[in-house]
């Protein structure tokens, strides 16, 4: 009986502890987040002006478990829209939910950093005893020698100055509750301030580390918004080249269907007398090389839908693609004009590009730095003040203060000396990057102001072009039947409409991608939280595209 309750009060004060200790773990994940957002939205709004929402936790996997269920019990397949696509990729993609996760930890990083600017809080406790074994075999017991114990807490900071101020409070019992004619306590409250005059004086060094960190945040925000921007212009290129393939696709079912059409009429004149056999023989080729090409565009195809599932996070399997509604309407849209000049675009590149800005700002870390090596050459000299006071009976509450100046002079420089000299080095280096990287805009620029150009060159013409090869196919057929052509320009007639249908589609996806990338490259490029991108941001009114 007594061993059932001692196990029952055992098994409680288990349970309890470990209660206990998932609290303690929930509430540490909460401030933990609370430290790690609140770094993160002060870095958003240090670099650039506006707070977008962020969180590790928000994956909104609703749409993604419904297309899983829906999965199991249907046999079509499921049209995703380019929204439905970017918001399932920002919220699966194993690579962006890896970025968003890395930032997270940085700002973790900083608020470690912050620690050590803040007031710190310290605490402790402790009690002894022990006993003697002699040689005649006999032992005292636990407690004869008396119990001490103590007590003590302290708080300290590093101010901007250089000053490390810190308080500190103790008290010690000295055989408690084992000898109470011999116990006694004593307690006593230290303060203590130490002031760098000359090498770690001044903010410029003292808060170096915490401003670093807080500049290395708002870097990692920059570039993570950069990174945002080109995750959503990947996705959206992979989700209009599976339309481009499904599309060539579609042309490839369309010439196999009137590659038989053509043989079978072809087969029929030559029955007839009224073209050569061979004739037929082309045009029966033909009707097989355009059932290989379909077959491969097939192939092309399903090999596009399974890299797209992939880079969604989703189950390669899903019977998922994207909507080819998105490609008719591309279509009807035609091109999107720009409605900028190269040399505002130029202007805009060089001063809105948030990898220029952390460039430009990580030179004047390096600048800072060779200053502080600089300092580094100083001597160290600090003033030291400590004042105590104890409360016990014996010292009457003395009040004991000490200042004391210490002097250290630097007789060998090497490390200094090669610090200053790594800084000058690293800051030329920094200043280089940032010029090549500036150069490196400007080609990335143009170069998209060509290919825009190119790609709009390119799209018309191809426009164009499947007005006359679709005559082209009319005019050689109805010669054929008159027996004023041969099958063979029939066949070369199609051969060009299919070639042109399909450039077309290149053509207009390439221009649609190319322009989204060259709006990111000065950034002007915007998207929403859940991914979905808007174009000409200048414009009295931001266009939701498409």
């Amino acid at each position: 009986m007594v061993q059932k309750q001692l196990n029952l009060i055992l098994g409680s004060v288990l349970v309890l502890i470990l209660t206990s200790c998932t609290k303690v773990a929930n509430y540490a994940e909460e401030r933990a987040d609370l430290a790690a957002y609140g770094n993160i939205r002060g870095a958003q709004l240090a670099g650039m002006g506006t707070a977008d929402p962020f969180t590790i936790n928000d994956a909104e996997h609703e749409r993604i478990r419904e297309l899983l269920a829906a999965d199991q019990d249907r046999s079509d397949v499921e049209q995703l829209s380019l929204s439905e696509t970017l918001a399932i990729a920002m919220a699966n993609s194993r690579t962006y939910q890896y970025r968003k996760e890395t930032l997270f930890l940085l700002a973790l990083n900083l608020s470690e950093t912050q620690k050590d600017f803040n007031w710190n809080y310290t605490a402790s406790a402790s009690a002894s005893t022990g006993y003697d074994t002699f040689k005649d075999g006999t032992a005292e017991t636990f407690g004869d020698q008396g119990v001490d114990s103590s007590l003590a807490a302290g708080v300290g900071r590093t101010l901007a100055s250089g000053a490390r101020v810190s308080l500190g409070f103790t008290q010690n019992y000295l055989n408690l509750l084992s000898s109470p004619d011999t116990s006694g306590s004593n307690n006593g409250l230290s303060f203590n301030i130490v002031q760098p005059l000359l090498n770690g004086f001044g903010p410029l060094v003292t808060m170096e580390p915490l401003k670093q960190a807080e500049r290395d945040l708002v870097y990692a925000v920059r570039d993570f918004k950069r990174y945002q921007q080109d995750f959503v212009i990947d996705i959206s290129s992979q989700y209009y080249s599976t339309l481009r393939a499904r599309d060539q696709l579609y042309n490839e079912r369309r010439n196999y269907e009137s590659s038989i059409v053509n043989r079978e009429q072809t087969e029929s004149y030559a029955k007839a007398g009224r073209i050569a056999d061979f004739q037929a023989a082309q045009a029966r080729q033909s009707e097989l090389n355009a059932a290989d090409r379909w077959s491969l565009a097939l192939s092309s195809y399903e090999q596009a839908l399974d890299d797209f599932r992939f880079t969604l996070g989703l189950p390669i399997d899903l019977k998922v693609e994207p909507d080819p509604a998105e490609l008719e309407q591309l279509s009807k849209k035609g091109l999107v004009e720009l409605d900028i000049t190269l040399d505002e675009a130029m202007t805009s590149a060089l001063s809105n590009r948030l990898d220029l800005i952390n460039r430009r700002q990580q030179v004047e870390d390096r600048e800072r730095k060779l200053e502080i090596a600089k300092r580094n050459f100083l001597p160290k000299m600090d003033v030291d003040y400590n004042v105590s006071k104890s409360f016990d009976s014996a010292s009457g509450e003395d009040v004991d203060q000490d200042l004391s100046v210490r002097l250290n002079l630097p007789f060998d420089w090497t490390e200094k000396r090669n610090n200053y000299r790594r800084s000058q080095i690293t800051l030329e280096r920094e200043i280089r990057t940032l010029e090549q990287e500036t150069d490196e805009v400007q080609l990335e620029v143009r170069d998209l102001w060509r290919k825009l150009e190119r790609n709009r060159s390119v799209y018309n013409n191809r426009l164009l072009s499947v007005q006359l090869s679709e005559r082209q196919v009319e005019n050689t057929k109805l010669l054929l039947q008159q027996g004023k052509a041969l099958t063979r320009d029939v066949l070369d007639a199609e051969e060009d409409l299919l070639n042109a249908r399909n450039q077309t589609t290149v053509a207009l996806v390439d221009y649609t991608i190319n322009r989204l990338r060259f709006w990111n490259a000065i950034e002007r490029f915007q998207i929403d939280p859940k991914g979905m991108w808007y174009e000409q941001v200048e414009s009295e009114e931001a266009v939701a595209t498409p």
